[in-house]
């Protein structure tokens, strides 16, 4: 039985960057030809930001792609840890500047109060053409934390909604942010096109052992074959 998903592995990070950013590159210009536009939602961290940058600069019809955050914490938008904000100072220039840009968080202290107006400014992300994914050593992908408040409907396949409110419980990875939004399982079911990112021998034992029931099993059998998997040491 085949695992159902690409996996590719990289000699270092800057390899790696500069292969998924030509891949995202490719996947959206793909859409863009077959239905004239395309819907590409990212993910925050460190690996990310190089990867955003060179695909700024990248030439492709920007005004007709849509671009969105895969989860974030529910902190001001001009605060270190926001994802959107890191997403402005790195994707958000150049020539992708023309894409259209929605924030995942809005005005207000709840996320559980804000995620039926987050939801409706995030339909879009129901035919994402590319999700850009990185995963913790917890083995928590998005905003998928056990046993936080609202995990249960984030990783539902039955949820109706694109995105849910979550208060993750503080670890180490979390760290003081606990309150976030993040896309629903289904949102990862109908991408056509997913990309995770792992770095390092630790994360890889993580995301080959990882029971069935963690989030990034969650996501992998979620995702299926539209599943891509860059790693390096």
């Amino acid at each position: 039985m085949t695992q159902g998903y690409v996996f590719k592995t990289f000699d270092n990070k800057a390899t790696l960057q500069a292969a998924a950013a030509s891949w995202i590159a490719d996947a959206l210009k793909d859409a863009i030809a077959r239905r004239d536009s395309a819907v590409f939602m990212g993910s925050g961290g460190t690996t990310p930001g190089p990867i955003y940058e060179a695909l700024s600069q990248t030439e492709l019809a920007w005004e007709k792609v849509q671009i969105g955050l895969c989860d974030e914490r529910w902190v001001d938008v001009d605060h270190p840890a926001s994802n959107g904000a890191m997403m402005e100072r790195t994707l958000l220039q150049n020539n992708a500047a023309a894409a259209e840009y929605t924030p995942m968080k809005i005005p207000g202290s709840d996320p559980f109060i804000a995620v039926d107006q987050v939801d409706d400014l995030y339909q879009d992300a129901a035919l994402t053409d590319v999700m850009l994914l990185g995963m913790g050593p917890d083995a928590h992908t998005l905003s998928w934390f056990q046993g936080g408040r609202g995990y249960e409907d984030a990783i539902s396949s039955d949820s109706t909604s694109v995105v849910a409110a979550v208060e993750a419980i503080q670890s180490d990875v979390t760290g003081p942010n606990l309150l976030r939004m993040t896309l629903t399982e289904p949102c990862v079911a109908y991408a056509r096109n997913v990309l995770l990112l792992i770095t390092g021998a630790e994360k890889k034992a993580v995301f080959d052992t990882a029971p069935e029931t963690a989030p990034v099993s969650i996501m992998k059998r979620a995702a299926g074959q539209a599943l891509t998997v860059y790693y390096c040491d």
